[in-house]
């Protein structure tokens, strides 16, 4: 399936992997992935992963043999990395010749092109090679790791999450966090407001446990549905199914049937999440997207696990906060939410949501519009949280830090171009936020708008920079590139 990018003048090749053993046999042969057995759950995992992802190359890295966990199950870290964005291009259908920052505008102009493409029903699938119920659960024999030396304990993440809303019948998928407590039971990390917390509390309204399915490990395309932040009511099943270019197979539970879960996944535990008032167990702390401990620990309401679903051989998806992911970061998602407003003239833009950042680089048409286009992305649903937003000219690279630097010294007049936005929504593990902030539950915070743009009404006024044109440049590398590269 082959999707026209005409404004680029490049193409989206979408590739429907079938499971997650499909898409690993797909990155091991350019030697994208990287075999590892003997390393222990207990932080040589995470500490492996960590080292890792900070180089380049960067692959994924599968651990296998793990100490004290049952033999044949397995761990993935690293699927995708900023690092070394090949793997996710493949996955995303993005072309391996253009840059990063026309990758991003790539997948912008691609997310206006999205048209649902729902999933197919199947009644079995490979998930269920292997089914325990009952008194036959034990979770103590899957991988769960000890990520980093101050988590509160042993995690699973990377995960895909099914529930249903009771009201309306929309299956939604989120990706959050859960922290091993015995046998049977888990505790999860829900923030506020995300909508897998919406379904639970009315369940738990109606004095009720929510159902929800866990999918440990899936292909790539419904963990990046999952992981992402689509609105209210479109199905992640949907979007995952529009990234391959085929619908995702679904297969009901089994101690849920109502909820549909991936027919080639590799892990799907079935469980209740316990309303308020049932027994407690202390979840965190744990290492945020933020690169910190802001969220703390606390008493969370206990999660019981009913099944056990897996393949044989299964692979646990890992995916701890090191590191990012460029298409899948928030960035082309804000762009794109800013074309819809009518916001003109972005040429370019970098938003990395654990820096509380976004950088956006803007063609100045009329008065005030940088300050439009700051505006315009915090009222979207991508751009919420940051702390910062710069808007700098079209000369300047966005994701060159140098460059943003250089703007925001000899451009922005703060007295005049520096603006404060108040109460504005945070969450929880805000490492910034007060302590008597979070425990009020005040989850607000200020935003800074910084125009480091000439000013428009004096721009034509505004001393001209020192360097080359783009003109001159491409002819002195045309004439002495094989010199300078030599």
């Amino acid at each position: 399936m082959t999707i026209a990018i005409k404004e680029l003048g490049k193409t989206r090749e979408t590739r429907a992997f079938r499971d997650l053993r499909e898409f690993l046999t797909a990155v091991d042969q350019p030697g994208q992935l990287k075999r590892i057995d003997g390393a222990h759950w207990d932080l040589e995992i995470g500490a492996l992963t960590h080292v890792v992802s900070h180089r380049k190359p960067s692959p994924a890295l599968l651990f296998d043999n793990i100490p004290d966990v049952k033999p044949g199950w397995r761990v993935l870290t690293n699927m995708t990395n900023l690092a070394d964005t090949w793997r996710e291009r493949i996955i995303y259908g993005c072309p391996p010749s253009v840059s990063d920052a026309e990758a991003v505008e790539f997948w912008k102009e691609e997310l206006k092109r999205f048209s649902p493409l729902p999933p197919i029903h199947v009644s079995d699938g490979p998930v269920k090679e292997n089914v325990r119920l009952g008194e036959d659960v034990d979770l103590l024999e899957l991988p769960w790791v000890r990520w980093h030396e101050l988590d509160g304990g042993r995690y699973m993440c990377a995960t895909s999450c099914v529930t249903r809303d009771p009201d309306s019948g929309y299956v939604n998928l989120g990706s959050y966090r859960f922290m091993l407590v015995d046998h049977n039971t888990i505790v999860v990390h829900i923030a506020a407001g995300h909508h897998g917390d919406v379904i639970r509390k009315k369940y738990w309204d109606q004095g009720k446990p929510c159902p929800m399915q866990i999918v440990l490990g899936q292909e790539p395309s419904i963990f990046i549905a999952a992981a992402g932040n689509s609105p209210w009511g479109e199905p992640e099943y949907d979007l995952a199914g529009w990234i391959r270019g085929e619908p995702v197979e679904i297969t009901p539970g089994v101690v849920y049937p109502d909820l549909p879960i991936p027919a080639t996944a590799e892990v799907v535990l079935e469980v209740d999440m316990l309303p308020p008032g049932s027994d407690t167990a202390v979840e965190g702390p744990f290492a945020e997207a933020t690169g910190y401990y802001g969220g703390g620990a606390h008493p969370s309401p206990l999660v019981k696990v009913r099944s056990i679903l897996h393949r044989d051989n299964p692979i646990v998806q890992g995916s701890p906060i090191f590191f990012h992911d460029l298409l899948g970061s928030r960035t082309p998602r804000v762009w794109s939410e800013l074309d819809r407003l009518g916001v003109p003239g972005i040429v370019g833009m970098n938003y990395r949501g654990g820096s509380g950042t976004l950088i956006i680089s803007l063609k100045q048409s009329f008065p005030g519009h940088p300050m439009r286009a700051a505006l315009g992305a915090m009222g979207g649903t991508a751009g919420q949280h940051p702390r910062f937003i710069i808007v700098v000219d079209e000369d300047i690279d966005p994701y060159d830090l140098g460059q943003v630097l250089w703007a925001v010294g000899t451009r922005c007049e703060p007295a005049e171009q520096l603006d404060i936005v108040r109460r504005i929504s945070s969450f929880r593990i805000d490492p910034r936020m007060a302590p008597d902030k979070r425990e009020a539950g005040d989850y607000t915070c200020s935003t800074a708008i910084i125009d480091a743009c000439r000013p428009y009404h004096w721009r034509d006024k505004f001393p001209p920079a020192t360097g080359i044109t783009p003109e001159l440049r491409h002819t002195t590398e045309a004439k002495w590139g094989a010199v300078l590269d030599a």
